[in-house]
């Protein structure tokens, strides 16, 4: 009886198993580009699906150090609140800022957090607009962060409109809501 022999190609391995171990590694890499390729779509797809609002509560979550900046003012702080249109963030001297998350602003993220940051607290304002009313009812003296310029107008809230405040200081200022960044409280 004869025997068929195969021939060492130099690895000690036959070339039946050289071409399977060959085939079973091209799988496998295809399949791993394969599932990254999904992981990529999976990740954008999450990062496109959030708004302002929920960046702003994962921020407040981890405890990330941020600045914001609105026109010509930016502060540096931790957010301590965030719901809907509205993010406090609270620097380390000076007044809470109370974001318009619908405003004109940016948010760098300056430090991460290795401790964590904080839950989201169960009362409290949801949106800016509420927050404006809060100040208006408290008669709070206010400084409004503008997203042009470094003129920030300062007074008393006189009203809240449903797009505009109305604001008495040494002049009357009439700002639309869309324009504002920001508003700190500075009688406190």
């Amino acid at each position: 009886m004869r025997t068929m022999t195969t021939p060492d190609d130099g690895d000690g391995l036959d070339p039946l198993e050289a071409l399977d171990r060959e085939l079973r590694e091209r799988v496998g890499g295809e399949f791993r580009r394969t599932a990254e390729e999904d992981e990529f779509v999976a990740r954008k797809a999450a990062l496109r699906s959030r708004d302002l609002a929920q960046v702003a509560y994962e921020l407040l979550s981890r405890g990330d150090t941020i600045r914001a900046t609105i026109g010509g003012s930016s502060v540096r702080g931790v957010l301590t609140h965030a719901r809907s249109t509205l993010a406090t963030l609270t620097p380390v001297e000076g007044p809470a800022v109370h974001l318009n998350l619908e405003g004109p602003l940016t948010i760098d993220v300056i430090e991460r957090s290795s401790d964590g940051g904080s839950t989201r607290e169960q009362y409290g304002p949801e949106t800016f607009l509420a927050r404006l009313r809060e100040l208006e009812l408290a008669g709070a003296f206010v400084e409004l962060l503008v997203g042009f310029g470094t003129n920030n107008p300062r007074g008393v809230i006189e009203s809240v409109s449903a797009d505009h405040v109305m604001l008495v200081g040494e002049l009357t200022h009439f700002a639309p809501l869309a324009w504002i960044g920001a508003v700190l409280r500075l009688d406190t």
